[in-house]
This record gives structure tokens, C-alpha cells and sequence, in this order.
């Protein structure tokens, strides 16, 4: 009697079907670290130059450290200051699943006023409904027997 019951489930449940849907707009492993090194390249672009488009990279509870001090506005990173440019020297990006980190080894420029400085950040990023996401920076400057 136990062996008809367990064929009888085994036939019923061969014939039940699910279907599958197929995902569509994934992005492949090849484009994620492009993506999200092009964001961190942006916010600190935008955030050299005070522009408040910076703010929509970041997520609402973002959490942004520069030098061991929590920055709420731009400049948000270590060594910049208003104005200037700056360059990304370095990045290495890691992906995995809807989270990836980026080490940036930057350079802020203010031809106008003689200054330089570098800077180190590491980015906590995570991809959303609506793309990536800044969601944790650390950023630091080299300290002078560093430089």
C-alpha cells in the first residue's frame, strides 16, 4: 500500500509544470566592475566640483568618512577641497553579488591656488532595483612618511 502511495505522488508530481521566466537586462559579470567603477569615478568628479548631483550617487543612509571624520556635504574625501580637479590614479574593483568594493587611489589638483594633495578611498557599493549605489566611503590621506 506505502509503495502505491509513493508512486502515485511520484507520477502526480512529475506532471505538474512551473514555468519559468527568463531574466532579462542582467548585466554580465564583464560589465559589473565597469559600472561601478565608472560611479566612483563620478562622485568624486562632482564632488571636487560642489555639484549636488553627487548626492543622488549615494544611498539615503549612506555613510561617508574622510580622515577619521563623518563629511555630510561635499568635499566629501580626504584632501579635496572646493574647486580643482581630480584624478584617479589607481582602482581595483571587486564584484560579488549585489555588493562590490572599489580601492581608488586619487590625486586633487587646484592649478589656481597651488595645491595638491592624494588620497586613498575605498567605496562599499550595492546594486539596487535602480543600479548601483554608494553606500560607505572611507577615504584617507597618506601620512607624510607615506608620500
Amino acid at each position: 500500500m506505502r509503495g502505491r502511495v509513493l508512486l502515485l505522488a511520484a507520477v502526480v508530481g512529475a506532471c505538474v509544470s512551473r514555468p519559468v521566466t527568463p531574466r532579462t537586462a542582467v548585466p554580465t559579470a564583464a560589465d559589473l566592475p565597469d559600472d561601478v567603477q565608472a560611479l566612483v569615478r563620478l562622485a568624486l568628479t562632482l564632488d571636487a566640483a560642489a555639484d549636488r548631483t553627487a548626492d543622488t550617487l549615494y544611498a539615503a543612509d549612506a555613510l561617508v568618512v574622510a580622515n577619521a571624520r563623518t563629511r555630510l556635504a561635499a568635499p566629501r574625501f580626504a584632501g579635496v577641497g572646493l574647486g580643482g580637479r581630480i584624478t584617479v590614479a589607481a582602482a581595483t574593483v571587486t564584484v560579488d553579488g549585489r555588493f562590490a568594493w572599489v580601492i581608488v587611489d586619487y590625486r586633487w589638483v587646484d592649478v589656481a591656488r597651488s595645491l595638491a594633495e592624494a588620497g586613498r578611498a575605498t567605496f562599499i557599493c550595492q546594486r539596487g532595483q535602480r543600479g548601483w549605489k554608494i553606500v560607505h566611503v572611507h577615504s584617507s590621506q597618506p601620512l607624510p612618511w607615506e608620500r
